[in-house]
């Protein structure tokens, strides 16, 4: 049977600036003095015997939204500002709600979605004084539905969550279900007025419903928070609204994270809730601190709710939601890594030693920065328990083949700096560990792999990767460095993406895997030195042939092919590994070694030149042995 077109009705109203679906059926039943449910059908909305389902509040269809357009005398925008769609671009939580499902009322209020009980201010709710909003009262305000709003700005006051007389939350709640307005089928109530059961015995089947009726635009004796707290909560409910209405409030973590700070701010306020109180230090008060451990203590004198309830539900009443998340923002502060971990590292701790799994579930799946999930990620010497959060690979215009194995001393000397600060007095072996760890996490930020997967892409062994992570854990773990170790490679990575120019190391690698230095090289290279006439004489030219490798690649000389193929033959390597130690370090002062140092060089960069332009490795070192003597 074809359903009739609904007719255009005779009386409408003009949506109010920020006026919820809920609220326009409110306003505009009780001027045609029909029911909300009456009002509804002949508005085309969809409609249940006891209820009008409040998954409309998500969105309507197309066709439902110029259907509801047409019969009210409104515009396809207008309607459509009447739904929470448009706010799933500044505020993420909700474009999570599944689509399509009537979950909007009783699952919504999971993961901070919504609230399916509004809040409402009672001077809003009172009007502007136009001719209007006297006889029909002011809007119920769609980001009431919304968690992270807590106070009005305008009139300076938090908001209220129940009614002052019969004390139930605003809510259209139909045993599991929510609908738009409650007692939807009860006409002749002001839009200001309480439209929950009277308080008493439920009504008898068929029987009319008796609302409590109570006025809720009429503000009351509330108790308000201390004026100095009061102010910091209407600083961050003013900061959350510029985020809500503009999407553009941002600070220096948010240039490459766009849209992750209600992601953030909520996460961090399951954080503070699953540590508390841990992080009462963040509060500014004890009135704020006493609100957070109302809402917090349950879950510490009660496991059945861990991970449920108040896990993912933010608190009912305002004055607890303005304090957990004045709280959290603190926590974040401009979201920088390093001091961020710092702040955070605490809470995260004590998450994971009451209970593992809830600080993997608190987590997983997150649509958090990769800034947060870098500060709360658990490290075991370097490398991230949770490792699909372990770094967000970026677009970078290098790859793995443009890694240098072991990051270059230039590099090392000019971006470490930071981190030097903080470490004791560097050692040889210290500092090579620093640079293969460079390496590896510049291989990370490109292919997001692990450590010990990343070290076989550079052509090091993965025991190389462990024993990196081994040494540098026992430094950086303990005084939290490790965001300080990553911003500064970050720093490298984006000089190695800003170079016209770079270096293919695999197709070196490759070149040089069965490259040898011949006797008669070694001999030359050595000749005229003052102090090496034995070693021109008798010396192993597998020495030299290791340091040049590991010039020529921008590797260490232990992953070299010459020491690893005397590893392989049962020979003791270690003397071959000592002599090219002499002449690969860099501070050797001893004027032959530093000479031969300088002729290895030269020798290296003509033998890199020849990889990269694919000629002939099979030159002679006569040819420009003597002019590199003069140096």
């Amino acid at each position: 049977m074809i359903q009739p077109t609904p007719r255009p009705l005779a009386r409408s109203l003009d949506p109010l600036p920020g006026e919820s679906l809920a609220g326009l059926l409110l306003r505009l039943s009780y001027r045609m003095g029909v029911t909300p449910h009456r009002l509804a059908m002949l508005c085309g909305l969809t409609c249940r015997s006891d209820s009008i389902p409040q998954e409309q509040l998500r969105g309507l269809s197309p066709e439902a939204a110029e259907q509801l357009a047409r019969v009210a005398h409104l515009t396809v925008p207008e309607v459509q500002a009447l739904t929470l769609q448009e706010l799933t671009r500044t505020y993420p939580p909700l474009a999570k709600l599944r689509t399509g499902k009537a979950g909007l009322g009783s699952k919504s209020h999971i993961d901070w979605a919504t609230n399916p009980d509004s809040r409402y201010c009672p001077h809003c709710l009172g009007g502007n004084g136009s001719p209007v909003q006297q006889a029909f009262g002011g809007a119920w305000q769609l980001c009431w539905h919304l968690p992270v709003t807590f106070a009005c700005t305008q009139h300076l006051c938090l908001l209220e969550s129940t009614c002052p007389q019969c004390a139930q939350p605003i809510s259209g709640r139909v045993v599991r279900r929510y609908s738009l307005v409650r007692t939807p089928h009860v006409s002749g109530l002001h839009p200001g007025q309480c439209r929950n059961l009277a308080p008493g015995p439920p009504p008898k089947p068929r029987a009319r419903a008796t609302p409590c009726g109570a006025r809720l635009d009429a503000p009351g004796d509330a108790a308000a928070l201390p004026p100095l707290d009061m102010q910091r909560i209407l600083d961050l409910q003013h900061s959350l609204n510029l985020r809500l209405a503009l999407g553009q409030l941002r600070g220096p973590a948010d240039e490459q994270t766009p849209q992750t700070y209600f992601a953030d701010l909520i996460t961090t306020a399951r954080l503070i809730t699953l540590s508390w109180p841990m992080g009462a230090s963040f509060l500014p008060s004890t009135t704020l601190t006493d609100l957070v451990d109302e809402y917090a203590t349950p879950y510490l004198h009660n496991p059945a709710q861990r991970g449920i309830q108040i896990q993912r539900s933010a608190p009912r009443g305002t004055a607890q939601t303005s304090a957990l998340l004045l709280a959290a923002a603190t926590v974040l502060g401009d979201r920088g890594l390093v001091p961020l971990r710092e702040r955070i590292e605490p809470l995260t701790r004590e998450v994971y030693r009451r209970s593992t799994s809830i600080g993997h579930k608190l987590f997983k799946d997150s649509d958090a920065s990769a800034n947060l999930l870098r500060a709360t990620a658990p490290r075991i010497y370097g490398f991230q328990k949770r490792s699909t959060l372990r770094v967000v690979p970026k677009s970078y215009r290098f790859g793995t083949d443009q890694i240098p194995p072991l990051l270059p001393l230039e590099w090392f000397d000019a971006y470490f700096k930071p981190l030097m600060h903080h470490l004791p007095p560097m050692t040889t072996v210290f500092e090579r560990h620093l640079r293969w760890a460079g390496s590896f996490r510049l291989a990370e930020l490109v292919c997001g792999g692990t450590w010990r997967a990343c070290a076989e892409t550079l052509g090091i062994p993965r025991s190389s990767a462990s024993r990196t992570m081994n040494v540098l854990g026992k430094q950086l773990t303990a005084p939290g460095l490790w965001p300080v170790f990553e911003d500064v490679i970050d720093e490298v990575a984006r000089h190695l993406h800003a170079q016209d120019s770079r270096v293919n190391y695999a197709r070196r690698r490759l070149s040089t895997a069965d490259w040898c230095l011949s006797p008669a090289d070694w001999k030359t290279l050595c000749e005229g030195i003052p102090g090496l006439e034995q070693r021109q004489a008798t010396g192993d030219p597998q020495v030299g042939e290791a340091v040049i490798w590991c010039m020529v690649n921008q590797s260490s000389y232990l992953h070299s092919p010459t020491v690893s193929h005397r590893r392989s033959s049962s020979r003791s390597p270690h003397r071959l590994t000592e002599q090219v130690g002499l002449f690969a370090n860099r501070k050797q002062r001893r004027p032959s070694y530093a000479t031969l140092r300088h002729r290895l060089l030269t020798y290296a960069t003509q033998l890199a030149r020849a990889c990269d332009d694919g000629t002939d490795l099979g030159f002679e070192a006569s040819s420009w042995a003597t002019a590199a003597a003069v140096h």
